[in-house]
């Protein structure tokens, strides 16, 4: 017969953190499987329109980290694929230039590992991506 009274709370200061968190995790396992990248990055894609504030900031940068991680995979790989060319033009002795797709390759790891380390130390302290310098 009575009516209960719920004060109004306001939004938790990390909502939305266990998805961001999640999205980094697919990310990183994306560097064993490829695919949980594709599925981070569609869930970030689809959660994007609905988010504000901090999650919309992580959202951007988790999206932005993506295509350009696929924009410089895909630059790695042709240049792979021209150096492997050389490679057979000139009967073997071109595939010593091969260290440079690798090291590319190798640099591209790190960079992605130390943007996703920084994206989710910025997640867990609630803190926007683009607070601090990159």
């Amino acid at each position: 017969m009575y009516a209960t009274y719920t004060p109004y709370e306001p939004a938790r200061a990390d909502a939305g953190r266990d998805l961001v968190l999640l999205i980094y995790v697919l990310y990183a396992v994306g560097f064993f499987t490829g695919i949980t990248a594709f599925i981070g990055v569609t869930i970030a894609h689809m959660s994007r329109r609905s988010a504000i504030g901090l999650k919309r900031a992580q959202l951007d940068w988790q999206i932005r980290l993506f295509w350009y991680g696929a924009f410089a995979l895909a630059l790695i790989g042709m240049l792979h694929l021209m150096v492997a060319g050389l490679g057979a033009i000139t009967g073997g002795l071109g595939l010593v230039f091969m260290v440079v797709p690798w090291g590319l390759t190798l640099s591209w790891a790190i960079l992605t590992i130390w943007a996703i380390a920084r994206g989710v130390h910025a997640a867990l302290l609630g803190r926007s991506i683009a607070s601090r310098p990159f």
